[in-house]
């Protein structure tokens, strides 16, 4: 059996707190920033960069997944406090 855990979590934007959802916007951000810095720079988060080629593409394209995920959360939350009347 598979489940979407981020189907779940999401689910629960309802029961969060205006700020609380602020505060993992900014998370999220900051979360999305760090990935992009590890696709400018990878040898300074993996030390053995070069030396595995094969490794690099599925790598890059985990982060660039998760920078996907990260800002569709984000967008989540910016819906959730639209529906309340108030703004990111």
């Amino acid at each position: 059996m598979n489940f979407d855990l981020q189907l779940f979590a999401e689910d629960a934007l309802e029961r969060q707190t205006s700020n609380q959802l602020r505060k993992g916007i900014r998370s999220l951000k900051k979360k999305i920033e760090e990935h992009r810095l590890k696709i400018k720079e990878p040898w300074k988060v993996y030390a053995d960069w070069y030396e595995e080629p094969d490794k690099q593409l599925g790598r890059i394209a985990h982060w660039l997944h998760e920078i996907k995920n990260f800002t569709e959360s984000i967008q989540s939350r910016i819906d959730e406090l639209e529906k309340r009347g108030e703004q990111p």
